[in-house]
Parts: C-alpha cells; sequence; structure tokens
C-alpha cells in the first residue's frame, strides 16, 4: 500500500509541477548566462506611454553635425581650438545626458533601467539568431539542457559590481529553488567576468559548480586603462591593423589582396604627415574641456572603472579625479579595486580550489581599438587577448614571439601556439584557457543557417561533468581558428605565408578572363 501511494504521489507531483525542481536537480545543472556590456538597450520610464530607449543612445545628426561645423568654424576664426573642444564636448554630454550617473556612481535618473529576465528563457520572446552573443550562446545552451534550466542575468554595467552582486546572487537564489539544483553554472560574458568575480568576492562560491568565461575583462582593459590615465594616440600602424583584422573577406584571393593593401598602407610613408596632424588635431581637442566631460560620463561609472588595470590604477585617479570628486563614489572604486580588481587571480585560485570548475575562452588576431598607445596589443576587437585570457604572453600585432622564443613556464605541456603569437604558459589557468584565431568578442552565433561550432565548443564546457582542460577533447585543443565566415572551429595550423604576386597575378588573370566572356 506503501509502495502505491508514493507511486501515486510522485505521478501527482509530476502532472502538478510540483516535482520538477527534484527532477532537475538529478538530470542536469542549471546555467546561467551573465551579460557584458550593451548586451540590451537600457530605457527610461519602461512601460510607461513615456518609454524612452537611452542607451544606445540616439544621435540626432541633423543637430550633432551643424554644431560641430560651426565649432570648427568658430576655433578656425578665433584661432582657439578650445572653442571646438567646447562644441564636442557639450555634445558628448547632451548626447549622453539621460544616461549618466550622478557624481555618486549611481543613476542620474532613476527610472533608467535595464531589463531583468528572472525567469528561465523559455519565458521570453527571444530571437536567438538575431541577438547578442550572450543570447546566442543561450539559445545553443537552451537546446542542450533545455529552456527551463537556462537563464540570462542582465545588470546594469555602469553601477558598483560590487553592490550588483546582490542581484546575481538573488538569481541564483531563485534559479536553484526553482530547478531544485544545489548548484549553477554561470558564462560570464565580457564585462560579465567582472560581474562575476565580484560576485565571488561578496558571496563566495559555495552555489557555483563551474565558469566558463567567455571574452571576459580580467583584471581590466589596457584601452580603458589608457584613457583613464589620459593617454590617447592616432597611429597610422595601428589604424589600418585595426581595419584589417577587423575586416573578414570570403574569398581567399580578395583577402591576400586586402592584407598587402592595408599593409601598405599602414606603411605608406606618404600619408605618415596626414597621420601626425590628425593626431596632433585629436591631442588638440582633448584638452581639459573635453576631457571634463568624458569625467563627467564615464568616469562616474563604477562598472568603467573596473577596467582600470591595477598597474595603471595611481595614473588613472590621480587623473580622472580631483578634490571635488564625490567621497561616495570614491569608496566604491577603492572598494572595488582593493577587493576585487587587485585580488582577481587570489579570488579565482580559491574558487577552484574549492571545487569550482573554471575555463576561460579567449580570441586573438582582431586588433585593439586604436585611439590609444595599447593598440598593438594583439586582441578580438574590444578586449586585448592578454586580458581575456588571464595572463598569455602575447606577441604584439604583426609580430612574433620569435624563433628563439622559450615557452616561459616548464609545466611539461606545449602552451605555445604554432603561429609563433601566444604563450599560453603564463595564463592563470594554463590547462584550461582556450585561444581562438579570428574569432571576435565573445562571437557566437545561432540558427539553422548560420549556427557555429563556436557554440558547440561553449556548450561543451558549460555541461562538462569534470574539470575540461585543452588535452580533454581532441576537438578542442588550446589553440584553434575560425574560418572567414566563422561557423567553423579548427585546431590551429602553421601559417603558410603568402606570396602577394601570385594572388595579384591571379587576380588580374581572373579580371583578363572576366572581361573577354563578358564584355
Amino acid at each position: 500500500m506503501k509502495k502505491l501511494l508514493a507511486v501515486l504521489m510522485a505521478l501527482v507531483m509530476l502532472i502538478t509541477g510540483f516535482g520538477i525542481g527534484a527532477f532537475a536537480k538529478a538530470d542536469v545543472t542549471p546555467v546561467i548566462i551573465v551579460s557584458g556590456v550593451g548586451a540590451k538597450p537600457f530605457y527610461m520610464d519602461k512601460g510607461t506611454e513615456n518609454e524612452k530607449m537611452v542607451y544606445p543612445p540616439t544621435v540626432d545628426f541633423g543637430y550633432v553635425i551643424p554644431t560641430a561645423v560651426a565649432g570648427i568654424a568658430m576655433s578656425v576664426f578665433t584661432g582657439d581650438i578650445n572653442v571646438f573642444s567646447q562644441t564636442v564636448a557639450d555634445l558628448v554630454s547632451n548626447i549622453f545626458d539621460e544616461f549618466k550617473c550622478n557624481a555618486d556612481g549611481d543613476s542620474k535618473y532613476p527610472t533608467v533601467t535595464a531589463d531583468l529576465y528572472p525567469l528561465s528563457v523559455d519565458n521570453y520572446d527571444f530571437d536567438y539568431t538575431n541577438e547578442v552573443s550572450e543570447l546566442e550562446i543561450a539559445g545553443a545552451v537552451a537546446e542542450e539542457i533545455g529552456a527551463e534550466n537556462t537563464f540570462f542575468y542582465n545588470h546594469d554595467w555602469r553601477l558598483d559590481p560590487c553592490a550588483n552582486a546582490d542581484g546575481l546572487q538573488a538569481m541564483i537564489d531563485s534559479v536553484k529553488a526553482k530547478t531544485g539544483s544545489e548548484k549553477v553554472v554561470l558564462i560570464p560574458c565580457s564585462m560579465g567576468g567582472v560581474q562575476t568575480v565580484a560576485y565571488l568576492y561578496e558571496y563566495g562560491y559555495e552555489d557555483i559548480d563551474s565558469i566558463i568565461f567567455m571574452s571576459s575583462a580580467h583584471k581590466g582593459l589596457f584601452f580603458v586603462s589608457e584613457l583613464f590615465s589620459g593617454n590617447i594616440e592616432l597611429n597610422q600602424k595601428n589604424i589600418f591593423n585595426y581595419v584589417e583584422l577587423s575586416v573578414a573577406v570570403a574569398d581567399e584571393n580578395a583577402d591576400a589582396l586586402l592584407t598587402l593593401l592595408l599593409n601598405d598602407l599602414g606603411e605608406l610613408a606618404l600619408l605618415s604627415g596626414l597621420f601626425t596632424t590628425l593626431n596632433d588635431f585629436f591631442q588638440a581637442v582633448s584638452t581639459d574641456t573635453l576631457w571634463a566631460s568624458l569625467r563627467e560620463v564615464f568616469g562616474c561609472y563604477p562598472g568603467m572603472w573596473a577596467f582600470v588595470r591595477d598597474e595603471y590604477f595611481e595614473d588613472a585617479m590621480g587623473f580622472m579625479t580631483d578634490e571635488n570628486t564625490s567621497p561616495v563614489l570614491l569608496e566604491k572604486i577603492n572598494y572595488y579595486h582593493d577587493n576585487v580588481g587587485s585580488r582577481s587571480d587570489e579570488i579565482l585560485k580559491e574558487a577552484k580550489a574549492g571545487g569550482v570548475k573554471i575555463s576561460i575562452v579567449s580570441h586573438y588576431s582582431r586588433g585593439s581599438v586604436p585611439v590609444s598607445p595599447a593598440a598593438n596589443i594583439d586582441g578580438d576587437n574590444l578586449i586585448e587577448t592578454a586580458c581575456t585570457s588571464n595572463g598569455a604572453t602575447v606577441a604584439f600585432i604583426g609580430e612574433t614571439l620569435g624563433e628563439d622564443y622559450v615557452q616561459a613556464v616548464n609545466c611539461g605541456h606545449n602552451h605555445l601556439s604554432v603561429d609563433g603569437k601566444i604563450d599560453a604558459s603564463t595564463c592563470l589557468f594554463p590547462e584550461s584557457t582556450w585561444l581562438i584565431k579570428g574569432q571576435p568578442h565573445v562571437g557566437s552565433f545561432y540558427g539553422e543557417d548560420d549556427y557555429n561550432e563556436f557554440a558547440d565548443f561553449a556548450v561543451w564546457l558549460a555541461t562538462s561533468k569534470t574539470q575540461p582542460t585543452v588535452h580533454s577533447n581532441p576537438d578542442y585543443p588550446q589553440f584553434m581558428e575560425t574560418d572567414s565566415s566563422l561557423n567553423e572551429l579548427n585546431p590551429l595550423t602553421a601559417e603558410v605565408e603568402t606570396d602577394y604576386a601570385t594572388e595579384i597575378m591571379a587576380l588580374l588573370g581572373k579580371a583578363v578572363d572576366y572581361i573577354k566572356n563578358n564584355i
């Protein structure tokens, strides 16, 4: 009789959904994707008749262009570049006004909010094929473990990451209660890595099964660190490197020609005078007037301060703050730096020693934003590889580590890339750090037509029952590369030096054939 009652109770619980949590606990570990900067828009007065999108900001070019032209004209007329600087500063301030933080580092307008998604992804109408990479990863994970076990944590990335940790903990508690699982998997993307390490400091790792960092900013960015230290630069070679590495061309011959063209332009002496003048103008415009506007906007984002690397911190504080800076903002900035930013490695090591599986996915060979002296550092178009890999030794763009280079850490495994660009032995976790050549920042796709193998890789990491390593799966070695369509993921092979003369002759031959056959 007891057995019959137990069976009946189990059937009732299954039908009513009361026992779904216990069932999920036995089968899968739920996954939470932690978003980065700009994953979703921000709105003012969301859900009211006054609803307005404030990020990305709307730019009224009909106003901006004439205003900028007028500023240039007045600068020429008066001979004072500061007139144009003030014009630009006012434009920046006005464009971002509704998305600013106040002097204390809180949202200037309390009704400006990030969209939150407290339920599993099956409760929302996400079009994964047209979403940001974070949600495309969520779509791929949902196919593997079920949408009811897949969650998306979005947050106000402007604000203090340590304060935002409360929101992540609330979601983790909710996910555990809904699924019956004792732990969760986190997939932090981009700035989501900053948020995740701040969470680990504030709440520990008892609720975490594993963490897969996707293009995360470990210990900050060189790009932001340079800007917050007042260092800007428009360099001819760096700009053409960025363009060349950012453009994907499906045709190999066309890509070879484009590479040749942009490399030559980057070295062309004829353009050096132009870029010297452009850089001088850029430096002149970036006077205290313009910097004051940048401090007012980005300098009041505690979240942006989390991107300042430890070795730049004192310089950045000296440049971006003064005696009038809010003590409340300074407290937030210093609290994160002292407890999280400068202790990131220690926090992650402790979590891993405590049983958390940690994997790091980093990309390279896509250049870095070319407006600072750090633009020659290899990256993924947005964050430098040395940061996303948490410590890899990376050759500058267009260079290798050298034929005589010896792996820095002799650990019994080879961690040198065959293209001579990367030494992963210096990473915090060299055995569980993957580097993918040519993959853009985060860089996942979803859908039958353009579903890429990178999503499969992310799912494999997220569902591994043991700590995955670069030796665990022959399909996913430490160094991989993507094809020009970004659909394929293959083991990295040695580069074959391009014979540009042959490529050009082949292109000319095709052009002649086309003319003969079609004209």
